[in-house]
């Protein structure tokens, strides 16, 4: 079953989640969500941070692994991080997660807290958080301040069969609901699921993304497998080089 609250979250991550320790040294500060019932790291570089980095975790993950991997890299760019707890550390059904509009709900406060503007942050998720990102982006657009214009979309494509997914495509969001967003999308070709996660799936949302307005570039790395965007440091590099890039 999901945590009662942020406290119990807390717990469960700290008996669970070999980063903990990791995040903790580094410096991350934890913040309860505005419902109480999860949380999200927060860390800062030294100085004053040039942008900010806000990531959605994989399938039954926890925030304090996002912190781990993109500290080195943050750190370097002189980036802050941001990174959601949005599993709520039960099982794996859709109501153990927090829904898009949940977690746009949280962002958005997390980020005003932290001075995250939409031209110096890049949005990234992973796997369950790629996947997500669809209907974030496409939610986000269509409010009167969207949060979100450069987002990295890590080894998960978009699934036609999510809900909201199937909303973008009857148009509840217009014909081009991606319309001043830029997308980076990673894949490795060593993913065991290719037709959800791999090059061919990432393809495939690269085409979609570009028919509904988005500007979106795929990096193919035939030598990465599910998680290589973060084991291979040159994938992350090139993601920050592309973002920064466009400032």
């Amino acid at each position: 079953m999901p945590a009662r609250d942020a406290d119990e979250l807390l717990i469960r991550a700290a008996a669970n989640s070999p980063r903990v320790a990791a995040a903790e040294r580094l410096g991350a500060r934890v913040e309860r969500t505005r419902d109480g019932r999860s949380f999200a790291l927060v860390w800062r570089p030294p100085g004053p941070p040039t942008g900010w980095i806000v990531t959605l975790h994989g399938t039954g993950s926890w925030a304090y692994d996002e912190i781990a991997l993109w500290q080195p890299f943050a750190q370097k760019r002189q980036l802050g991080i941001i990174a959601l707890q949005w599993w709520l550390g039960g099982g794996q059904q859709m109501a153990d997660y927090y829904a898009p509009p949940e977690m746009r709900r949280e962002l958005e406060g997390l980020m005003a807290a932290a001075g995250a503007r939409p031209e110096n942050t890049l949005l990234h998720g992973f796997s369950r958080g790629s996947a997500n990102l669809y209907a974030l982006a496409a939610m986000d657009g269509r409010t009167p301040r969207p949060l979100f214009r450069n987002i990295v979309a890590n080894s998960g494509g978009m699934s036609a069969d999510f809900p909201m997914n199937r909303e973008i495509e009857r148009g509840r969001f217009g014909a081009t609901p991606y319309a001043g967003t830029r997308w980076w999308l990673y894949c490795g070709g060593g993913d065991p699921n290719p037709e959800r996660d791999g090059c061919p799936a990432m393809r495939r949302s690269q085409r979609w993304l570009q028919d509904k307005g988005a500007n979106a570039d795929l990096s193919e790395d035939p030598g990465g497998d599910h998680g290589g965007f973060h084991r291979r440091g040159q994938n992350v590099e090139r993601a920050l080089d592309w973002f920064l890039g466009a400032h």
